[in-house]
């Protein structure tokens, strides 16, 4: 993950190498499709690759600077509190269930609902069932089983507006591959291959703001919100951390 530090310069890389511009070619291959933006799927945030996030952070940076404090303010919340309060959605979402970065938004957000969901999530409520044995056997924190049994309703209401020859699961296949290619400028084939920088914006965005020493508190924060319904400690970081400067 890229430390606040070495960001801009990341950004300044990209724009060199012309990065970006191969992103948005990716991006303009993806069949163009309409729903009715109900935010269901921005439920639970989506992955993305470096390259992405950086594309995002270059957007809020020239488009809306003033919205950092509320983006970062939600995404501390975010990152403290997915596992313990099933009322956290994407932080980017504005009081509207507007993308406030839907310009910007990662590829998996540009391709949801083009393909199905059961296998993945099976595989992810397998990976909530370890990761609630995990957090109970070395924190003593019971996760809420609303949240341990989640699923992300698969959605009906998207339409494609302009297909392609290719079928979506194979074009989305293919394309994924390329984002794959764009991201072995940051690192190594086989960390791309692993999926470790494949992560959400919000923990991107976490991961270059907030220090070690917060991440590390996250199971203190968890009880405390467990027990009390809120955190103190959270909002001293979200106090803390919203004030970031880029």
């Amino acid at each position: 993950m890229l430390p606040l530090i070495k960001l801009n310069q990341a950004v300044s890389q990209a724009e060199e190498k012309g990065l970006f511009d191969e992103l948005n070619k990716i991006y303009g291959l993806i069949p163009e499709t309409s729903c009715e933006r109900c935010a269901t799927c921005c439920t639970v945030p989506q992955p993305a690759y470096i390259v992405e996030y950086l594309n995002m952070f270059r957007y809020v940076n020239k488009v809306m600077p003033e919205k950092w404090p509320e983006i970062i303010a939600g995404a501390v919340r975010y990152y403290f509190l997915e596992l313990v309060d099933i009322n956290q959605r994407c932080p980017f979402l504005d009081g509207e269930n507007n993308c406030m970065v839907y310009e910007a938004r990662p590829f998996t957000c540009r391709t949801y609902g083009l393909m199905g969901q059961r296998e993945e999530n099976e595989q992810v409520r397998k990976n909530m069932e370890k990761l609630a044995e995990k957090y109970l056997q070395e924190h003593g924190i019971e996760l809420p089983r609303e949240i341990v049994e989640f699923e992300l309703p698969r959605c009906d209401k998207v339409r494609v507006v302009n297909g392609t020859n290719k079928k979506p699961l194979e074009l989305i296949q293919l394309l994924t591959a390329d984002l794959g290619q764009l991201e072995t400028f940051f690192v190594p084939v086989q960390v791309v291959d692993s999926q470790y920088t494949f992560v959400p914006y919000v923990n991107h965005l976490v991961m270059s703001v907030v220090s070690e020493g917060a991440r590390y508190r996250r199971p203190r924060v968890m009880k405390e919100f467990l027990e009390n319904g809120r955190s103190e400690l959270l909002d001293s970081f979200i106090e803390k951390y919203k004030r970031t400067s880029f």
